[in-house]
């Protein structure tokens, strides 16, 4: 059975244009998220699922470029979007985070899944303040929240799961060396990019 990860991931971001795609070591952030998840040894399929929008182009040739899967589909609904790509690839579960986390931890996917398939639930999230982990989501509990869901524009989706009072959430617990109560990982504006960019400097070797 296929073990994938979604790289959620659009170009259309407004604060930092097309920050998924800056580069550092002379490589796309996205490519290093890419290489960083080949390591994880549960992964067996990498998938970029991005927009049918010709702007995400790039991101279909990155994909063909690095030898991984790519789905295109709606341009507003991520969820819609998710459940598609598992359908296409015929996933029972799959691992999750968008792109602009660039520095997600191999041994955190691992774990991860490992958890998830001892207890399967609707869905794993990270521990509060966790850093570099990522989701785990149960396809027939995705394709029920799209059934139920009255909403088209679904990008911040974790509050379409919680609010299924069925769904069994688990918690991923991690080390204290995988949490910090301030520091930030995400790609969002000019100084997250000079604090991976530094971070990438100092440990890319």
């Amino acid at each position: 059975m296929q073990t994938a990860f979604l790289i959620t991931a659009r170009l259309k971001s407004k604060r930092l244009p097309k920050k998924i795609l800056m580069e550092v070591q002379s490589k796309p952030l996205i490519v290093h998220m890419i290489n960083r998840i080949k390591y994880a040894k549960k992964i067996n399929k990498i998938i970029i699922c991005t927009s049918t929008h010709e702007q995400d182009n790039p991101l279909e040739e990155i994909a063909k470029k690095e030898k991984i899967d790519f789905y295109r589909g709606s341009e507003n609904d991520v969820l819609q979007r998710l459940l598609d790509t598992a359908k296409k690839f015929n996933l029972n579960y799959f691992a999750n985070i968008t792109a602009d986390i660039p520095l997600i931890d191999p041994s955190l996917i691992d774990q991860s899944l490992i958890e998830y398939e001892k207890i399967h639930p609707d869905l794993l999230v990270p521990e509060t303040y966790s850093f570099g982990s990522c989701m785990v989501i149960k396809v027939s509990s995705l394709e029920k929240v799209c059934k139920i869901k009255k909403e088209i524009n679904t990008e911040t989706w974790l509050k379409f799961f919680k609010s299924q009072k069925s769904f069994y959430i688990h918690r991923l617990k991690v080390t204290n060396e995988n949490k910090h109560k301030f520091l930030k990982t995400s790609l969002d504006y000019p100084e997250d990019y000079t604090f991976i960019k530094r971070i990438f400097d100092e440990l890319y070797e």
